[in-house]
């Protein structure tokens, strides 16, 4: 018997994208399609928020047309697609952490799935907290997480009744562990929807001008001066937190776990979406790729001590595992003259 021989394998990695455009092509799909080459094994993870602004209602409601629109856009721009497509399940697609919206949650699985003809490409499945895992080549594991089940209010499934893998918080972290370990000779690529590690808003970083025309934080054209009084929002941001903030107590506790876990393992990859723009972030020997630029932008510090990477514009990542065994990961945005967009940002990560 041979030993196998390894093939390049790309991921791309895009979120946020539930503001995509509903009713013709959309720029930023249209330009990860321009990079799925058929003889090109691959895979394209969204990651959450696939729906704004709350997941998908229940027949009948005010927002059931415009969300079932924008997930048939998604899979409109994959239908042809020959590789691996995975959805994972954001803050918005819970109704925005509402008591119902493990309800919100399940029913955008079994649409999507229903798109994709039964195909299980909702992932954790069953809004469990996962993990999920997934070996697309001989050399990548890829890894499922749901966070937002961590800053979910009850009901929020756990335990075999659900169908859920694991039955507590503590088995959550333990089988991550066990499933990180036993693929450590491997590249691993963990994927969730919030950032263990961001230099944007939710990350509680903020400019001078925030403070004094805080209400640019919501409207880039909000300047109106509070000078004093304005500092309190970015400062209740930073340090108490809203429920997607990194400095809520939910999200710090999942957080710092995942921190103290990932640290063990150099060169594991995490990737998230949640804040409006595209980083990257190399810390503790770990890589850290922010690609929230799907259909809405916010903005992100240019400079910071762990920040190799930081852009406000719509996009997303791409990583690509060579036969050599080394990665290489690029940032990718939108541009009118190439239809594979710009190249914005690349480096080799191992």
């Amino acid at each position: 018997m041979t030993d196998e021989i390894p093939v390049p394998f790309e991921v791309f990695l895009v979120g946020d994208t539930g503001g995509i455009n509903r009713t013709k092509p959309d720029p930023v799909l249209e330009t990860l399609k321009a990079h799925l080459i058929p003889r090109q094994e691959s895979a394209v993870i969204f990651l959450g928020d696939n729906v704004y602004p709350r997941g998908l209602p229940e027949p009948g409601h005010l927002l059931r047309k415009d969300a079932e629109a924008t997930l048939k856009a998604h899979h409109e721009a994959l239908k042809d697609y020959h590789g691996k497509v995975v959805f994972i399940g954001g803050n918005h697609d819970w109704n925005k952490g509402r008591s119902n919206g493990y309800d919100y949650i399940v029913r955008q699985e079994k649409y999507i799935e229903k798109l994709f003809g039964g195909k299980n490409v909702f992932l954790p499945t069953n809004g469990c907290p996962g993990p999920t895992e997934l070996n697309v080549s001989p050399h990548l594991t890829m890894i499922m997480i749901n966070t937002q089940w961590w800053m979910q209010k009850n009901p929020r499934p756990v335990g075999k009744q659900f169908g859920c893998r694991v039955s507590s918080e503590d088995d959550f972290f333990k089988q991550l562990e066990d499933m990180i370990e036993e693929n450590k000779h491997r590249h691993i690529l963990v994927a969730g929807h919030h950032p263990v590690y961001s230099y944007a808003i939710h990350g509680g970083k903020f400019k001078l001008k925030h403070h004094i025309f805080p209400l640019t934080l919501y409207d880039p054209d909000a300047y109106i001066p509070l000078p004093f009084i304005g500092s309190l929002l970015p400062l209740y941001r930073k340090w108490l937190g809203a429920k997607e903030d990194m400095s809520h107590p939910r999200y710090r506790g999942m957080r710092n776990k995942l921190k103290e876990l990932f640290a063990r393992y150099p060169n594991l990859i995490y990737a998230s979406g949640h804040e409006h723009n595209l980083q990257y972030i190399h810390k503790n020997l770990n890589h850290f790729i922010v690609s929230g630029a799907g259909s809405k932008l916010k903005y992100v510090l240019q400079n910071g001590r762990h920040l190799e990477f930081g852009q406000k514009c719509k996009g997303f990542f791409k990583l690509r595992f060579e036969n050599d065994g080394s990665v290489t990961t690029s940032a990718w945005t939108v541009d009118r003259a190439n239809a594979q967009g710009q190249r914005i940002f690349e480096k080799k990560l191992m």
